[in-house]
């Protein structure tokens, strides 16, 4: 496994017209995120946070491709005391989960999902779906990308 050094140069990625900055060799990405996952298997998944404040991604927490995570978005497992052994959710590729929204729970999120601001996920969500509320619910289904 490669390993990253701490305290290079942020590395900048334009998309979209938006500019996304990947910031994992950055040491403020540490301090200010529960990141169990590792931070190496974001980078590879090339996962995107626009805002990588308050973070916090569970222990076997699986995520897909391209994914784009706001700040204070909870992604873990329902249970407190044995959390290595927990259920985690299983994420899909090209997820959106916009700001102060949770994931938790043994679900399966599909892809291409918009998981819309303060929602709360504790069932499954199918592909090319869009879901807010609490408890979040489908409202509206896109057409495949």
């Amino acid at each position: 496994m490669k390993r990253i050094s701490i305290g290079r140069a942020i590395y900048c990625f334009l998309k979209d017209s938006v500019l996304s900055v990947y910031c994992y060799r950055n040491i403020k990405v540490y301090l200010c995120n529960h990141l169990n996952i590792g931070i190496w298997e974001l980078y590879k998944k090339k996962t995107i946070l626009p805002h990588p404040f308050g973070i916090v991604i569970g222990y076997k927490v699986k995520i897909g491709k391209e994914c784009k995570i706001y700040h204070n978005v909870t992604i873990g497992t329902k249970e407190t005391q044995d959390f290595k052994n927990g259920r985690y959710p299983k994420i899909g590729n090209k997820v959106i989960i916009y700001p102060n929204s949770v994931v938790i729970g043994n679900i399966k999120i599909g892809d291409n999902v918009i998981i819309g601001a303060g929602s709360i996920v504790l069932n499954d969500i199918p592909s090319n779906s869009i879901v807010k509320g609490n408890p979040a619910k489908i409202v509206k289904t896109r057409k495949n990308e």
